[in-house]
């Protein structure tokens, strides 16, 4: 298997430098970048202007890399030494026919870098956005935010709001009645769903514009129900079905469910809805309320106790332990699948004109806010660029300059970034041949789609790959090298994950089978996997943890220890489980330096809790524990003799009016008042000057003040400080009521804290 991978690989490799339109499966460390160079040099080669060719990444750093790729592989050709390694001279040759086309053009893209364009598609999408910022309606370019939160609440409330609408011509108080009806009036919980459908607004904005959307919504939840029925069927086939039926109507006739739905069944069930109450009753029949296989029968499932029902007993059981996984998770899907109800229709109708109204306020809130998601961007962008029927001038210019897209991570495209590329290849035809010359590439792996919260669909692939983007038919390929780790680790995940990725691949449900791929580089002494299985008590969450850090600092010994010069990355799921491990390895008494970058949370620093602490004081001088936590802080360090002298006696007031009273701090020791009186000095200034500069420098000059940075022991404190400064200075204010201040748990530690020896590393894309 392997040299007919290897051989389809190399293939695919000499397939994609073509002249077409092409969707490459390529799976980590296969190399696509170095693929996605060469295509862009080859395009280079023919090009008229280099502004005909547009690559698209996700990341700036992606861009960055892929554009000194380029630069790179420019350089080495002028400098004529050709590479050994075979893929380094199909990239050599490439590179110097893009410089002889530059020769030939007078492009001078040796001195002009700047004419290669490459991007990330939220780039190129404010990009065409400000090129037509009324047909995008934003006029003044907005903010991107990863996280919109806050404005899909703000939205949800306006949303609400309507519901004193005295004139209701448009029907939005209706509407919002019958959904707080639907609620039982928890205007809360009918928030956070709003809140939640616009996140995920892409995915129903097409189906909330219909005059009619329940029916739509009615169409597809019967479409998707009769999928999900076929899919059980063709598991619980007749054959599978067969010897069930005697025992289900023996059952029954014992009492069981004389009149129940199988007391009669004499006949396969049939893959439709209408048989669904058949299907549950036959799962009820074979699984217990917990979905698992049932281990004995008694007289309440129809099998009274007797000599003379032994056998039907027996056959019962015999038949329960042939039940294999597939067909348990077939049977208790069927007891997961909802059914269609008419009575629905009305509220469903309500939803869907909430949701249209929560989409209009969300507008105006991201346009008070200047602030948009990255789906509006891209909605805006292709609003921008018209549709094929009726495009606007910018689309006919890009329609003219842009005749070659190359799109990196394709699997991590959202339905609006796809929407966006089949505007911007409307009327395109194709390549080479019959084709108008212009051409499209796109390059992901479906299996390790990671954007989900930026609204990715890994469904997008698969039907790009089947059904092409918009008229344009795309050339499968596959690649099926890994460059980067040895042969026994890409066996064992051959052989293991087959079973964990599905089947077969599902575009409705973005499910992608999983692909083997061969590894190309030598084996390392000692390389393999070896699997360290812990028992721990599952109620016991934090102990299981421990355990686990224990056992992972053990082999992290064993490992250093035979090699005290080795890098050793520890990759997890998600940097939450990072946290028992982190506390692990900073307690080992062998002192490993170790990095944690944006693992461990901000919250649980010293340093943070006292700028948190300092924050809260300044905005609110009645905050009675946080001016005492400054006053315990490094900066001032009272004793608790000093605070008990000071506060104990007085509840009421606040403590700023306490240290504002020279009789109050003549109570305390000499060292105590004196810090007291900096702090005094400090905070006296800087509530005197509050509002005017911005918050980030106003708390931040009070800290300095009083000597905060002294207090940070290494760059690491001073680095975590800076990150949460900036959070204070954002929009809304981080920590101007508790429960902003609460979301401090969710910045991380910028700088690692540095010991000896080995690399700790949060795996973004583990699995």
């Amino acid at each position: 298997m392997s040299a007919d991978l290897l051989a389809e690989d190399d293939a695919s490799r000499r397939r994609a430098l073509e002249l077409e339109s092409f969707i490459v499966e390529a799976p980590a460390g296969a190399g696509k970048t170095e693929l996605l160079t060469q295509r862009y040099l080859r395009l280079l080669a023919i090009a008229d202007e280099p502004e005909e060719i547009v690559a698209i990444t996700f990341t700036n750093k992606a861009a960055a890399e892929m554009r000194q790729r380029i630069a790179e592989s420019l350089e080495r050709a002028r400098g004529g030494v050709l590479p050994e390694a075979p893929h380094k001279r199909i990239t050599f040759e490439l590179a110097r026919a893009a410089l002889q086309r530059s020769a030939e053009r007078d492009w001078h893209i040796e001195a002009q870098p700047g004419r290669l364009r490459l991007t990330t598609i939220d780039a190129l999408c404010a990009g065409l956005a400000r090129q037509m910022p009324l047909l995008s309606r934003f006029g003044a370019q907005p903010a991107t935010v990863d996280d919109a939160g806050r404005h899909y609440r703000e939205a949800a409330r306006r949303a609400l709001d309507h519901l004193e609408d005295e004139a209701d011509e448009s029907g939005h108080a209706v509407a919002v009645g019958a959904a707080l009806a639907w609620m039982d009036n928890d205007a809360a919980r009918l928030i956070e769903l709003l809140a939640a459908m616009l996140a995920k607004r892409e995915q129903w904005r097409a189906i909330a514009a219909l005059d009619d959307p329940e029916s739509a919504i009615g169409e597809a939840l019967k479409e998707m129900l009769d999928e999900e029925m076929q899919q059980v069927a063709a598991t619980l086939d007749a054959r599978w079905q067969a010897p069930w039926m005697p025992l289900a109507r023996f059952a029954a006739a014992q009492g069981a469910q004389p009149d129940g739905p199988l007391a009669d069944w004499t006949a396969p069930l049939p893959p439709d809805m209408a048989a669904l109450p058949r299907w549950r009753a036959l799962a009820a029949f074979l699984l217990t309320q917990d979905d698992t296989v049932r281990k004995t029968v008694t007289v309440k499932n129809g099998f009274p106790p007797g000599k003379e029902f032994k056998a039907q007993k027996d056959a019962m059981l015999a038949a329960l332990a042939t039940l294999d996984a597939a067909q348990v998770a077939a049977l208790v899907r069927l007891r997961q699948l909802p059914v269609a109800d008419h009575n629905d229709d009305a509220i469903v109708r309500a939803l869907a004109r909430l949701m249209k109204l929560a989409a209009a306020e969300l507008w105006l809130v991201f346009r008070e806010a200047g602030e948009v998601d990255f789906g509006e961007l891209a909605a805006r962008a292709s609003a921008a660029l018209g549709d094929e029927m009726d495009p606007t001038e910018l689309g006919l210019r890009l329609d003219w300059r842009i005749r070659h897209l190359l799109v990196d991570e394709f699997q991590d495209t959202s339905p609006t970034q796809v929407e966006l590329l089949e505007r911007l290849t409307a009327g395109w035809s194709g390549g080479n041949g019959d084709g108008d010359g212009r051409t499209l590439f796109c390059v992901g792996d479906p299996m390790q789609s990671i954007y989900r919260f930026r609204k990715a669909e890994v469904g997008l692939f698969l039907r790009a790959k089947s059904h092409g983007i918009g008229g344009l038919r795309l050339i499968p390929l596959r690649l099926s090298r890994n460059n980067r780790a040895c042969a026994p680790v890409v066996d064992w995940i051959n052989a293991g994950f087959p079973a964990l990725f599905p089947a077969k691949d599902e575009a409705l449900r973005g499910e992608i089978a999983y692909r083997p791929f061969v590894a190309t580089r030598d084996d390392l002494p000692g390389s393999g996997v070896a699997v360290h299985a812990l028992l721990a008590d599952k109620g016991d969450s934090a102990a299981a943890a421990r355990l686990e850090a224990e056992q992972v600092v053990a082999v992290i010994e064993a490992e250093w220890r035979a090699d005290p010069q080795r890098r050793i990355a520890v990759l997890v799921r998600a940097r939450d489980h990072l946290a028992a491990l982190v506390a692990a390895i900073r307690r080992h008494p062998a002192g490993w330096r170790h990095t944690a970058v944006e693992i461990e949370p901000l919250a649980g620093r010293q340093g943070v809790q006292d700028l948190i602490s300092l924050t809260r004081a300044l905005h609110h001088r009645g905050d009675r524990l946080h001016w005492l936590a400054i006053l315990r802080a490094p900066w001032c360090g009272l004793r608790l003799a000093d605070l008990h002298a000071l506060a104990a006696d007085d509840h009421d007031a606040t403590i700023w009016s306490l240290l504002a009273d020279d009789e109050r701090l003549a109570r305390l020791s000499a060292d105590g008042r004196q810090r007291a009186l900096h702090l005094r000095t400090v905070m006296a200034e800087a509530l005197a000057g509050q509002g005017r500069a911005s918050r980030r420098r106003w708390v931040e000059d009070a800290w300095r003040k009083l000597g905060g940075p002294a207090c940070l022991v290494d760059g690491a404190g001073r680095a975590d400080d800076a990150a949460l400064a900036a959070a204070v200075g954002r929009r809304g204010g981080l920590l101007q009521a508790p429960r902003r201040a609460r979301r401090g748990g969710a910045l991380r530690a910028r700088q690692p804290r540095r010991r000896h020896g080995q690399a700790l590393r949060r795996a973004r894309r583990a699995g």
